[in-house]
C-alpha cells in the first residue's frame, strides 16, 4: 500500500509539469478560497463575542488563512492528502502551523485496541511520531479506494497522461529513427538497361540501410 501511494504521488508530481494541469489545479485552488465582495475568504459566525475574537485571531493572524488557504487547498487538491503540523502550547493554544510534505506522512490507525478512534502520523524523514491533536489531515473523501487517505483530482487522468507520456515517446523515436530516410539521393543509373533500373536501386537501398557511412567531419 506505501509503494502504491508513493508511486501515485510521484504521478502527480510529474503530472504537474504540463501545463493544462498545472493551471487546473491553480484554478481549484483560485475557486476554493474566493473571496467575497467584501474581500473576506473565512467567514466565522458565532453568538459568543469571545469566542468569535478568538478564532478571528487564529485564523486571521495565527494562521494566515488568506495568504496560506491557496496553497493548503492546491496541495490537498494536487495529493488528495494535505498535513498541517500544529505548534501548539498549553497555554497559548495554537502558535503556528507547518505544512508538511504529504509522500513523508503516513496516518496510523488501529494501533490501539482499547480505542478503536485512536489516530496518530508517523513522520518518516524525521522519525517522529506525532499525536492526532498535533496534525491536521486534510484529505478528499468520496472513494474510499485510497483509505484512511483521500483522492486527488488528478486520479481519474492518471492513466490517460501516462498513455499520452508513451505517445509523445514513441512520436520522438520514431521520428529520429526515421529521420535518415526522410534525405534525397540521387543515383546514377544512365548506363543501366531499363528493364534492371528498379532491381538496381533496390540493391543500392539495401546496402545503404545496411552499411552507412557517416563523415566524420561534419557528423
Amino acid at each position: 500500500g506505501t509503494y502504491d501511494r508513493m508511486a501515485r504521488y510521484s504521478d502527480f508530481s510529474e503530472m504537474e509539469y504540463t501545463p493544462e494541469i498545472a493551471s487546473a489545479l491553480d484554478i481549484y485552488a483560485e475557486e476554493s478560497v474566493a473571496a467575497d465582495e467584501n474581500g473576506k475568504t473565512l467567514h466565522i459566525f458565532s453568538e459568543n463575542t469571545k469566542i468569535k475574537e478568538i478564532l478571528t485571531e487564529l485564523f486571521y493572524d495565527t494562521l494566515n488563512v488568506e495568504f496560506n488557504m491557496t496553497a493548503w487547498v492546491r496541495n490537498l487538491v494536487k495529493y488528495g492528502d494535505f498535513f498541517l503540523y500544529l505548534d501548539i502550547d498549553e497555554d497559548l493554544g495554537i502558535r503556528a502551523a507547518i505544512g508538511l510534505p504529504a509522500r513523508e506522512i503516513e496516518r496510523l490507525e488501529g494501533e490501539d485496541e482499547t480505542n478503536p478512534n485512536y489516530v496518530q502520523y508517523q513522520w518518516n524523514s524525521a522519525g517522529l511520531t506525532l499525536e492526532n491533536w498535533q496534525m491536521a489531515h486534510f484529505r478528499i473523501l468520496g472513494n474510499d479506494k485510497h483509505a484512511p487517505y483521500g483522492s486527488s483530482v488528478l486520479e481519474a487522468s492518471r492513466r490517460i497522461y501516462r498513455q499520452l507520456i508513451l505517445l509523445e515517446d514513441a512520436m520522438m523515436a520514431y521520428r529520429i529513427v526515421r529521420a535518415p530516410e526522410r534525405r534525397v539521393f540521387k543515383i546514377d543509373v544512365g548506363g543501366i538497361p531499363p528493364q534492371e533500373v528498379e532491381q538496381y536501386m533496390q540493391k543500392v537501398m539495401t546496402q545503404m540501410k545496411r552499411h552507412q557511412v557517416v563523415d566524420p567531419k561534419t557528423g
